[in-house]
């Protein structure tokens, strides 16, 4: 089960760049798809949000393990989409998350700590 989760959000595509962005999104999502196939992650997941006012228009949940994860951040075809996704999306970043058991640890060293 995954522990680990890479979110990977944007919030507009720069203007002039909006066919790249599509066919940028397109690649990625076939990318993840293949390493879903493969059983390099877990499973992704494409979010679109509806306009809030906020820097988040969209985003992709990326799941798996921590080893999984780490090994996926120093693929050629990863950092690739991540560096086209920089330069095609206004505040694009990827962030690392904690899913489950790791979740629970987390905030189990977190009670201790504001219980102190």
């Amino acid at each position: 089960m995954a522990d680990s989760a890479l979110l990977m959000r944007w919030d507009r595509i720069v203007p002039g760049r909006e066919q790249q962005g599509l066919s940028l999104f397109g690649q990625a999502l076939e990318y993840y798809g293949s390493l879903q196939s493969d059983g390099a992650i877990e499973s992704y997941e494409p979010i679109l949000l509806d306009p809030t006012g906020t820097a988040v228009n969209g985003l992709i949940l990326v799941r798996g393990s921590a080893d999984q994860l780490d090994a996926l951040r120093r693929q050629e075809r990863f950092i690739d989409i991540v560096m086209q996704a920089q330069y095609l999306c206004q505040d694009f970043a990827v962030t690392h998350g904690y899913l489950e058991a790791e979740l629970h640890t987390r905030m189990g060293k977190w009670a201790q700590i504001i219980s102190q």
